[in-house]
C-alpha cells in the first residue's frame, strides 16, 4: 500500500480510469493467480468483495483504492563450469531446478528487487558446480553480468505487454522494479530459465 498522493505526484497511473487523487487515500496494489498459478489482474467482482471486507476495519475518513500492479515477465540466463567427474547435463538441470524454486512466484512480492548475488549463490550451492561465469552471448558494449535478466513481453507469446529495460534498471548488482508498483515473474520457467555448461575444471 502506498499514499495516493505519492503516485499522483510522480505522474503515475493518471491514464488509469480508476485514478482519483486523494491525499487521505491509500492505493492498494494487487494481483491474483490463474488456475496454473500465473499472475493475472483481479476482476472487479473480487475487488468489490475486498472493498466490502476492508470497509469493516477502516476509519470513516480513510479511503482505499484497489489497483492492479504491473507484471514484468523476465527470463534468466547463466553459464557455469562443472567440477570434473560430474555429469554436465545433470548439474545443469539441478541448477535450473534450483532457480525455478528460487523464482517461484509465491516467494515474490510487489516491488521486490532481484539481487543478482543471491541468484549466483543459489547456483553455487548446487552439487557439481565449480564456478559461474558470464554468459557468452551478452552485448560486449554493456556491463557484463553473471546473471542476465531480460524482459519478456508480448501477449501473442503469453507474456504481459509491459516493456521494461532490465539492463537500465540494474545498478550495483540489483535489478530494480519500475516506479509503478511492479512484480517480476518468470512465467515459463521451463523455457525462460536457460543455462549453459562452458566446460569442467
Amino acid at each position: 500500500m502506498i499514499q495516493d498522493e505519492q503516485v499522483a505526484a510522480a505522474g503515475q497511473n493518471e491514464g488509469d480510469d480508476t485514478f482519483q487523487p486523494n491525499p487521505l487515500a491509500l492505493n492498494m496494489y494487487m494481483l491474483g493467480y490463474n488456475n496454473v498459478r500465473k499472475l493475472v489482474r483481479i476482476n472487479n467482482a473480487v475487488k468489490e468483495n475486498i472493498k466490502v471486507y476492508l470497509s469493516q476495519y477502516r476509519m470513516m475518513t480513510d479511503a482505499v483504492q484497489l489497483k492492479d500492479a504491473w507484471i514484468c515477465n523476465i527470463s534468466v540466463n547463466f553459464a557455469i563450469f562443472t567440477k570434473r567427474g560430474f555429469n554436465k547435463n545433470e548439474v545443469l538441470l539441478r541448477c535450473i531446478d534450483q532457480l525455478k524454486f528460487y523464482f517461484s512466484i509465491n516467494k515474490w512480492q510487489i516491488n521486490q528487487p532481484i539481487i543478482l548475488a543471491d541468484v549466483v549463490s543459489e547456483i553455487l550451492v548446487v552439487e557439481g558446480v565449480a564456478t559461474i561465469v558470464n554468459p557468452p552471448d551478452q552485448d560486449p558494449n554493456k556491463v557484463q553480468q553473471l546473471i542476465v535478466i531480460k524482459n519478456k513481453s508480448g501477449a501473442a507469446q503469453g507474456y504481459s505487454n509491459n516493456l521494461y529495460n532490465t539492463v537500465g534498471a540494474t545498478f550495483n548488482g540489483v535489478v530494480y522494479p519500475a516506479v509503478d508498483p511492479t512484480i517480476f515473474e518468470v512465467k515459463y520457467p521451463d523455457t525462460d530459465i536457460q543455462g549453459r555448461v562452458m566446460g569442467d575444471i
